[in-house]
């Protein structure tokens, strides 16, 4: 007869969705919505399955490995299995609203939506000349500035620190900022 206590799903759930992104130390997979779905089996066993928020992200192993590591820690739990799924394909949508505050707090644009009650910065001088001139397209939507709430921005660079993130300049406050980058 087996003794053990059946493993709570819920526990291990928070457990996962805890788990901070390493590229975006302020904010956690389950944040993000990366987290797609969580099973545990009457033995114990996870299986963790996660949407990354870009193909082909570098972090996705660093992930992967913190997630086993924090389905891990939970009492009872045995064999943690994790996998990356594609469909459905993770979007910008999936990114609550402590995800999407806790990003704008970072300095990067949160995809999607306006920025409410952003703090305005005290900022650099505006007499200085605009240095960055505009490579958005027209098709494309204006990124509201993560700072001052502005929505003229322009792209600087479609290349930003990660696959996931561009360069974006606020003409209004000045400042350069990183922003999710649209598919």
């Amino acid at each position: 007869m087996d003794t053990r206590a059946r493993v709570d799903a819920a526990t291990v759930r928070r457990a996962v969705a805890g788990v901070a992104d390493p590229e975006l130390p302020p904010v956690t997979i389950g944040m993000l919505g990366m987290l797609h779905a969580l099973t545990v089996t009457d033995a114990g066993d996870v299986l963790v399955e996660l949407l990354p928020t870009y193909s082909g992200c570098p972090a996705t192993e660093m992930i992967a490995r913190d997630v086993r590591a924090a389905a891990e820690s939970v009492d009872g739990v045995g064999t943690v299995t994790v996998r990356w799924r594609f469909d459905p394909p993770w979007t910008p949508d999936r990114i609550d609203a402590a995800g999407r505050a806790a990003l704008r707090e970072f300095g990067i644009a949160p995809p999607g939506g306006p920025l409410p009650d952003a703090p305005r910065p005290s900022g650099p001088d505006r007499s200085l000349p605009l240095a960055v001139g505009p490579t958005t397209s027209a098709s494309e939507p204006p990124v509201p500035c993560p700072y001052c709430r502005s929505r003229d921005t322009v792209r600087d660079s479609a290349y930003g620190p990660t696959p996931c993130r561009d360069l974006r300049y606020c003409a209004a406050c000045q400042q350069p900022f990183e922003a999710f980058r649209s598919r």
